[in-house]
């Protein structure tokens, strides 16, 4: 007999196996590429989760190796901050209501419209960030934007916030609520009740942005 969860470690989703048969802690990715963490029955689960934590670069590399990444090209439809694109080549890169028409050489389509995700990203974090932070009465530091894999957001002990560039194409309330979630960090430092407290005052997408990242995470770190 064995009982399974789902645990989260940054961005990435495991599951956590307790087995009465299993005699150490082991890693393994079935055929679908989804990860399963298994530890005896005897053993402690934080004991389990800490094991796990220092094989990240393991299940990283698993991860990237068993995922397709996603590569943008013309007549895909995107969101950029929770606006629906239509993908289209030509000349000068131009935005209408609909289209998002990208210019260079067609071996650049890509990374040019990562380039223009990015650069709407972080004027739009940066006015988030003063907004929330004004509410709480904190200062940030810097902000920055990150190619990560394992983690959203994150927050410095000196209050310099980054985000993962990919939550560009995420819905806008998802991005609101890592922004908030980063924020609130800036008066606690942990997760505690206090800290939950402050993120589900500064927004009430929480639990939507929580479910649309666990369902949607990996699509999302599939672009690179």
């Amino acid at each position: 007999m064995s009982s399974t969860e789902i645990i989260k470690i940054g961005s990435v989703s495991l599951s956590l196996n307790k087995s009465l048969r299993a005699k150490h802690v082991f890693l393994k990715q079935d055929s679908k590429g989804e990860i399963t963490l298994t530890y005896p029955k005897f053993y402690p689960k934080c004991w389990a989760v800490r094991f796990a934590k220092t094989q990240m670069p393991w299940i990283l590399a698993h991860l990237k190796h068993g995922q397709k990444e996603t590569v943008f090209a013309p007549n895909d439809t995107i969101q950029i901050l929770g606006k629906s694109y239509l993908l289209t080549s030509g000349k000068r890169t131009l935005e209408s209501q609909t289209e998002l028409t990208i210019s260079g050489s067609p071996e650049f389509f890509h990374r040019r419209v990562c380039s223009y995700a990015q650069k709407q990203l972080l004027p739009y974090i940066q006015q988030k960030v003063k907004s929330y932070a004004t509410q709480l009465g904190v200062k940030p530091g810097r902000i920055t934007l990150r190619d990560t894999s394992s983690r959203w957001g994150s927050c410095s002990s000196t209050h310099n916030l980054s985000f993962c560039w990919k939550i560009a194409f995420s819905p806008l309330d998802v991005i609101d609520y890592l922004i908030a979630h980063e924020v609130s960090h800036l008066s606690h430092m942990n997760h505690g009740p206090k800290f939950w407290a402050t993120v589900d005052k500064l927004t009430n997408h929480r639990m939507q942005a929580e479910k649309w990242l666990k369902e949607n995470g990996r699509k999302l770190q599939s672009i690179r």
